[in-house]
């Protein structure tokens, strides 16, 4: 049998190396594994989930200590129960019910937009309300002004992360909607054969599901009276995305026979020497032109800065809709051969088109694919080839972060100010605690337990409220201008790493918040604390 001295050492020491190992486990594992093996999406949540553990082993050993919560929460506590708090709960709940009975009724059908708006409104204060109530009926009004600090910021930040991520989301998901996972191209120009030789040599790679050659115009033509670029595309293998976004027309229209009128003649004559191209929606609102019109296109520079431009007629055979402004306005489709007609007088930009059943495959394939095809070639995966704007995004989320952080800094301080507060106004009670044998980093416990308390508080509000505004500008759909933003409605995504970052650095921060006014508790002299009280 087991000592039960030696058994309560085992199970103090047991649980704690096993989370020890469990966190640097998934803390190496993030770090270290090999990239075809995790993406960073999964490498941010084995962090998290590190985070998390260490976050909650420190919680859990502080709130073990029963004695110093008791007394660290007795400081924090109001003294005398606010008939006013209670009003306000019952104010913010009311303003809550208000809220969501308007927006239910109005939502369904979007027809009463002014009763939707108010809605959201009541709830969004009135949750403020039933918060600042709460703490008021918990916490005394220091506290619950530091408290309130520490919600905000976090609300804020989990509101921002939501917005950004959803950005980016749906930057991402458009961008793969219209772009290949990956490119292909020779140095220097490449003729179909040397196209159809890489496809061979790709040929068995792992988790493609797609791969067809192309057509670029380096640099843009003129589509009537707009610059847009022309791409030709093989109709078999690579023409699935323009398949399903084509609102007017077939993709098979862009291989059939096509006439269209020869302007500046009389009689009014036809010509079926004409190209057959797809348009985007807005592009072909710019043009003023419809499915079945014709349009010009011509190549400027095409010889020379001397030479005039060339001109070819394109018969109009689909019109798209991708959801991407900058698509939609500035991209042509056309078969291959249509293409080729233009590289006579401007030199085209080829290459192969490779799809994978995981986009984040071709963020990691280039070492294989270069391995295959034995000489060098450019590669260009998805997120290189709209780099300006996933850079764009994410700087401007860091700096969002950043500034908002300060809101968090300034609760903290407003909880070293609290704290330092309570200790001023505790001075006999902890002379009392000392002169009972209380020890000086009791005495300190007791404030960090009191700090940390603060922290979890305005934490878990904080991402609670922060979660509601997100859920609520989910359902509400705020409209954006597409020509601005590119997407037609704010786009919200929660993921539960940034939950779990947001709320490991607030708590962080209210503790170290607390550092000063335990000290200087844990230094004061019970002999002197009595004497001049």
């Amino acid at each position: 049998m087991l000592h039960p001295a030696g058994r309560r050492v085992i199970e103090r020491i047991v649980p704690r190396i096993m989370t020890s190992f469990a966190i640097v486990g998934l803390v190496g594992a993030s770090r270290f594994a090999p990239a075809t093996r995790l993406s960073d999406g999964t490498r941010w949540a084995l962090l998290a989930i590190a985070v998390a553990l260490g976050l909650g082993w420190v919680l859990i050993e502080l709130l073990k200590l029963s004695l110093e919560r008791l007394v660290g929460f007795r400081y924090l506590h109001r003294g005398r129960r606010s008939r006013w708090a209670w009003i306000g709960l019952a104010v913010g709940a009311g303003l809550i019910f208000v809220g969501f009975v308007g927006f239910a009724i109005a939502h369904p059908h979007h027809r009463f937009r002014i009763i939707e708006t108010a809605g959201v409104v009541f709830i969004l204060v009135g949750g403020l309300v039933a918060v600042v109530a709460f703490l008021l009926r918990v916490f005394s009004i220091f506290t619950t002004a530091s408290t309130i600090g520490v919600v905000l910021g976090v609300a804020s930040l989990i509101v921002v992360f939501g917005v950004t991520s959803g950005f980016e989301r749906e930057f991402q998901d458009k961008v793969l909607a219209v772009n290949a996972h990956l490119i292909v191209q020779a140095y220097g120009e490449a003729d179909l054969d040397e196209l159809d030789d890489i496809e061979k040599r790709l040929t068995g790679l792992s988790g493609v599901v797609q791969m067809a050659p192309f057509l670029f115009s380096a640099g843009e033509v003129m589509i009537g009276r707009v610059g847009a670029n022309l791409k030709g595309i093989d109709l078999r293998r690579g023409a699935d995305e323009l398949r399903r976004s084509l609102t007017q027309g077939t993709v098979e229209d862009l291989v059939r026979p096509a006439t269209c009128p020869l302007p500046s003649t009389t009689p009014p004559k036809t010509t079926t020497d004409v190209g057959r191209i797809a348009i985007g929606a807005e592009l072909a609102r710019r043009l003023h032109v419809g499915l079945g019109d014709c349009v010009p296109i011509m190549v400027p520079f095409s010889s020379g800065p001397s030479d005039a431009p060339v001109a070819y007629l394109f018969k109009i055979t689909g019109i798209f809709r991708m959801g991407f402004n900058e698509y939609d306005t500035r991209i042509a489709y056309a078969s291959m051969a249509d293409a080729q007609r233009l590289a006579s007088v401007r030199r085209l930009v080829s290459g192969v088109e490779i799809r994978f059943a995981d986009p984040m495959r071709a963020l990691t394939v280039g070492p294989e694919v270069q391995a295959r095809l034995g000489s060098p070639h450019h590669l260009v995966d998805w997120k290189e080839l709209n780099g300006n704007m996933f850079r764009a995004l994410q700087m401007q989320k860091i700096v969002i972060i950043l500034i908002l952080l300060i809101i968090i800094v300034v609760a903290a301080f407003n909880i070293v100010s609290s704290l330092t507060m309570i200790v001023l106004s505790k001075v006999r009670e902890v002379a009392i605690l000392k002169s009972m044998g209380a020890s000086s980093s009791m005495v300190a416990r007791i404030f960090l337990l009191g700090g940390t308390i603060v922290g979890l508080m305005g934490t878990g509000l904080g991402i609670a409220y922060g979660l509601l505004v997100c859920l609520l500008a989910r359902f509400y759909g705020y409209p954006l201008d597409p020509k601005v933003y590119l997407i037609g409605e704010l786009p919200v995504q929660i993921r539960p790493e940034e939950l779990v970052g947001v709320a490991a650095a607030t708590i962080l921060i209210a503790w170290v918040s607390t550092i000063y006014p335990s000290l200087k508790a844990s230094r004061m002299s019970a002999v002197e604390g009595l004497r001049y009280t």
